[in-house]
């Protein structure tokens, strides 16, 4: 399946401007230079043409490394860098500005005509009279942006040759997109083939896009969240630290100095290892790294069966365990909060959670009732009460048929 792309699951509904502008631009340019030659004199005119606008390294002129970018060889080359134009650069001209936007369009396309035609006369110098054309620089520069923006977004577009929408992650097309080129660039250099695309053009607008984007979070230019790439990077750093940090504290055996402290709600002497990885949970949970989080406590419960962590923790924790699929740990977190924090504002709904999971993901009906149990004489509003009275009607089936 091919995905040919419209958009992204970023946008966020504002208008653009510069991005219809410079498709206009693209298909008018086109329009007057696309086309078959009609006669040797127009065929001449074309060569003319190209050597003037077109990018190469025999015959550079600065302007090439902007123009060469308005300039296509048919239809379907227009189309496709068209398409990626208006799938990427809708989301950057909202985030970056009008004039951040065009910079980085330019700016890459320039450094990836540049990068092919200096690196292509290097690798093959007979080729240094061969024009380059095509915005495919700009939009891979685009693509590369976006992934350094939204490493976690998805791009939206048509299955070819389903002729469907569909959908597929942005770190799936970075892949495949370097993929592509890289063994494009391997057969055609090698002279095994001739594809005739601008391979190291895609290579090198996708990493000066994605440099670009980087550099713009890491300066404060851009006001990062929790799904840049700068976020990703910075959280699998931690999270290599954390293991390390509790690799060296012993906790992946079973030994370890008994601490002098002893926990006065549980009565349980914890090790010195046992509270590294306590803290190291607090820790990650700070840094809103759920995911690690739930990994450490569910190390944590191997060691020590009834280990709980403060009140909100431990709730982010279950939850979770509950989303991740791990439904065992999670009514076993839930169930500690549940014991814990009787007087919690939610001990009501990770009660129901809780019996939830027991009754219909871990088919123990009688844990359910027993959970369920506990809500007896709780002012449950309307829709905590009928959750409540379908999983007990539901466990109460399900015992009466095993009988």
């Amino acid at each position: 399946m091919f995905l040919i792309p419209t958009g992204t699951d970023r946008d966020d509904g504002r208008k653009p401007v510069l991005v219809p502008l410079l498709v206009v631009a693209c298909i008018a340019s086109f329009l007057r230079t696309g086309g078959r030659p009609r006669s040797v004199d127009e065929l001449q005119q074309r060569i003319e043409f190209l050597e003037r606008y077109a990018l190469s390294y025999e015959g550079f002129e600065w302007w090439q490394v902007f123009s060469y970018q308005f300039l296509h060889g048919g239809w379907f080359h227009l189309l496709s860098n068209m398409f990626f134009l208006a799938a990427f650069g809708v989301v950057l001209e909202s985030r970056l500005g009008r004039l951040g936007f065009l910079a980085i369009y330019l700016a890459g396309g320039a450094v990836a005509g540049l990068a092919q035609a200096w690196i292509g006369h290097w690798i093959s110098p007979s080729e240094g009279w061969a024009p380059i054309i095509g915005a495919s620089g700009s939009t891979s520069a685009l693509l590369g942006a976006v992934f350094a923006l939204y490493p976690r977004g998805n791009v939206r577009g048509i299955a070819i040759p389903q002729f469907m929408p569909a959908q597929t992650s942005i770190q799936w097309m970075m892949a495949f997109a370097i993929a592509i080129d890289v063994v494009r660039t391997i057969v055609d250099w090698s002279g095994a083939g001739n594809s005739g695309i601008a391979t190291l053009a895609h290579l090198s607008g996708i990493l000066f896009g994605f440099a670009i984007g980087v550099a713009l979070l890491a300066s404060g230019l851009l006001r990062r969240d929790d799904a840049d790439m700068l976020f990703l990077i910075k959280q699998w750093w931690r999270r290599r630290e954390m293991r390390l940090a509790l690799e060296s504290a012993g906790t992946g055996g079973a030994s370890g100095t008994v601490a002098a402290r002893v926990r006065a709600d549980a009565g349980v002497r914890e090790t010195d290892a046992q509270q590294v990885l306590r803290g190291t949970i607090a820790a990650a949970h700070r840094e809103r790294d759920y995911t690690l989080a739930a990994d450490l406590y569910a190390k944590l419960l191997r060691e020590l069966p009834t280990a709980t962590l403060p009140a909100g923790i431990q709730l982010d924790v279950a939850n979770e365990l509950a989303r991740s699929g791990r439904h065992a740990l999670a009514a076993q977190a839930y169930g500690r909060f549940v014991e814990r924090f009787r007087t919690h504002p939610a001990c009501d709904d990770a009660r129901l959670l809780l019996a939830s999971i027991e009754g219909r993901r871990l088919g123990d009906p009688a844990a359910a009732l027993r959970t369920l149990d506990g809500l007896a004489g709780r002012p449950l509003d309307e829709d905590r009460a009928r959750l409540a009275a379908e999983l007990r009607a539901e466990c109460q089936a399900v015992q009466g048929t095993r009988r």
